[in-house]
């Protein structure tokens, strides 16, 4: 595949930057269904200004193209990003004595707090400001920008507040675009994102009124971290696995009364190595759930092992760009707020999203400054009973953060009691294990 064209675009000096890709235009009609942002936050040691953040979120925003734009719809066009120089990405300031433990309240906050659909820009910064450390949160609508793109827009917000120079990046085109899937196309396969074979169950919306969702962090320790990496390596899995198998467990211990149903853990893809792409900021994933029945039988590293296995075809390009070509197919027919509402329920229905960036893939160190911790992303799905999870690693440490309309008190330490008890002996965990 030839992706010259998508390093041939830079900056213009054409307002309307490009039309939204169908990914970005279904979740930018949905999202006026129900909010569908999201954030990271970041915990950064060391002194520093106000002003100085507000200066490097400037030099942000001038790097990220999508940062300054709001979304219009001239007539029965398709919607297109158009570029507003006038709107800075506005910095909500928070003095604070113990920012580290007050910054989920202001994440709350933040996921209650709607974009408008033709708001610019659609970024927003809020800060939690002490003297010789910070919280920073970046919030973002989801149609300009992913987990790990807004990560990596972390990482060039404390680059900039430590003083080195931020290159602009250019415009890129769409996901659809990059994969081949072009306007001329008149049939295709209708999408789907389920990789299992039982009948997928339509999710049902919170209450339009509810927006505020509880969140809470859960740090794992450096060591059980460390023994995670290293023991799924040695069951033939990986970490994500590892992770799915100890919610699954973790969700019918919490739930034991529901125990017999089945559990979809919403997973999203990257698609950047995919697509040999950099550290631009857009709306590059895609997303396949996967179904777990309760045998009783069943191992945790058999789960964890089964998850992967069931995942990895929705990871294969040629199967990304089958089921984005079916998205694009239904856009250009003409889809509505509701009907962008009723394809993210249907599609993309779960009881858990566990989006996992991985390990983070730069250093922490920025001269006199230190990113101790990122968390995210911190999203919600706005989904009845549905439960999001965002995991990252910095430091050697694995953080889980979850939001929820009702969450289990005790699913996250309920998930490193499993994960314990999995990575330290070769003793297996099974359901039939579990309390009834």
């Amino acid at each position: 595949m030839n992706f010259n064209r998508i390093v041939s675009l830079t900056h213009t000096s054409n307002p309307n930057l490009r039309p939204l890709g169908a990914f970005e235009e279904m979740l930018w009609l949905a999202d006026q269904h129900r909010p569908l942002h999201f954030l990271l936050a970041a915990e950064v040691a060391g002194s520093t200004k106000i002003e100085d953040w507000r200066r490097a979120l400037g030099e942000l925003q001038r790097r990220h193209p999508l940062f300054s734009v709001r979304i219009e719809r001239n007539g029965n066009s398709r919607p297109s990003f158009r570029k507003d120089s006038s709107a800075a990405i506005p910095l909500r300031i928070v003095q604070a004595d113990n920012a580290t433990r007050r910054w989920e309240l202001e994440a709350e906050l933040e996921l209650s707090l709607p974009f408008g659909p033709a708001q610019a820009p659609l970024v927003r910064a809020v800060l939690l400001h002490e003297e010789r450390r910070s919280v920073c949160l970046l919030v973002t609508h989801h149609s300009i920008a992913d987990g790990r793109s807004v990560s990596f827009a972390i990482r060039d917000w404390i680059e900039a507040l430590a003083g080195r120079p931020l290159h602009p990046l250019p415009v890129i085109p769409s996901h659809e675009e990059m994969l081949g899937v072009t306007a001329d196309e008149t049939n295709g396969p209708v999408p789907t994102h389920q990789t299992d074979s039982p009948a997928v169950q339509p999710a049902a919306f919170v209450e339009a009124d509810q927006l505020r969702p509880r969140v809470k962090s859960w740090p794992l320790t450096v060591e059980l971290s460390t023994r995670l990496r290293v023991r799924a390596r040695q069951e033939g899995t990986t970490v994500h696995g590892a992770l799915s198998a100890a919610f699954v467990l973790a969700f019918w211990e919490v739930l034991g009364e529901v125990r017999t149903e089945p559990l979809r853990i919403l997973s999203p893809i990257d698609t950047r190595q995919l697509l040999g792409l950099g550290d631009d900021c857009a709306l590059l994933v895609d997303a396949a759930a996967v179904t777990f029945e309760p045998p009783e039988a069943t191992t945790f590293w058999e789960i964890a092992r089964t998850a992967m296995a069931r995942l990895r075809p929705a990871q294969r390009l040629e199967n990304i760009t089958a089921a984005r070509r079916g998205f694009h197919l239904i856009m250009q027919q003409g889809v509505d707020v509701p009907a962008a509402a009723n394809m993210l329920a249907q599609g993309f229905a779960h009881e858990i999203l566990l989006s996992n960036l991985g390990n983070l893939p730069y250093p922490t160190d920025f001269g006199k400054l230190r990113l101790e911790a990122v968390w995210g992303p911190i999203v919600s799905s706005r989904l009845k009973d549905a439960h999001t999870v965002g995991v990252t690693t910095t430091n050697g440490v694995l953080r889980l953060i979850q939001s929820s309309f009702a969450p289990p008190e005790t699913l996250l330490e309920t998930v490193e009691e499993i994960l314990i008890t999995a990575c330290a002996t070769r003793r297996q965990v099974t359901l039939a294990q579990l309390p009834s």
